[in-house]
């Protein structure tokens, strides 16, 4: 342990009585839009974002501050968070949205366990809630369908149905530099894959994490949860690079 580690450490632990602590700036960067304002000062080229699992489509317009010029595709199958959608559609010109569920086969139905909160919704997920079939699009016709120029990036957050929708993306795959991806330690569906199952299958199609964000202890038992990893292509200068200074 470092020196600077072992004076954190007792700095704590005299702070433990007052129910405080001193988080190290390193962890504070550890949050969505740092990592995005990362990626951006990587000038990895990117000229449309598809954030799958969008919800209001607020990560969007947050990332809008750090590529300003680039397109933006929503997609999401909760008919409740269209009004939210579709106003962010007429506030940003360089915004569009699809309601659907994002998979591998086009036009086929899927059930949908909607959550009482909404954010924790699945396809055929395991969570209580109230089911509804949901028509499936692939992200691969969803861009040919609106012409958005690549490269792109993807953007996850999808609960354990990350397989059949990376199946529908064969197409953009070829000229995607970036993938945002909600990786779990756990098995959320019977489909799903844990984090480092995701990490090598990711590998196998030429992509490798570059940075990370936003881990998650669930409340249950403050075990790790999640985490939302960046992957770049295997070609990226990121790893071109083979030391730590």
């Amino acid at each position: 342990m470092s020196v600077k580690n072992q004076m954190l450490k007792v700095a704590n632990s005299l702070l433990q009585p007052l129910n405080a602590e001193i988080v190290r700036k390193s962890i504070l960067d550890l949050n969505m839009d740092t990592m995005v304002q990362r990626l951006a000062q990587r000038n990895v080229s990117i000229q449309s974002f598809v954030d799958i699992g969008a919800s209001d489509g607020t990560w969007s317009i947050d990332c809008m501050k750090h590529f300003p010029r680039a397109n933006y595709l929503a997609v999401e199958p909760l008919e409740e968070r269209k009004q939210a959608l579709e106003a962010q559609k007429q506030k940003f010109s360089n915004f569009d949205y699809a309601l659907c569920v994002a998979g591998d086969i086009d036009g086929e139905k899927v059930t949908l366990n909607v959550s009482e909160d909404l954010d924790g919704s699945t396809v055929e997920g395991q969570n209580p809630g109230i089911s509804r079939t949901c028509i499936v699009r692939t992200i691969d016709s969803l861009i040919a369908e609106k012409n958005l120029p690549g490269p792109y990036l993807l953007k996850f957050d999808t609960h354990g149905y990350e397989i059949p929708i990376l199946s529908g993306c064969s197409d953009i795959l070829k000229n995607t530099t970036a993938i945002i991806m909600e990786s779990y330690n756990f098995q959320l569906t019977p489909i799903s894959l844990r984090f480092h199952e995701m990490c090598a299958h990711l590998e196998k199609l030429g992509y490798r994490p570059a940075d990370v964000t936003e881990p998650m202890l669930r409340s249950h038992d403050r075990a790790f949860w999640q985490i939302d990893i960046l992957f770049l292509k295997e070609d990226s200068d990121v790893f071109k690079y083979h030391h730590y200074r």
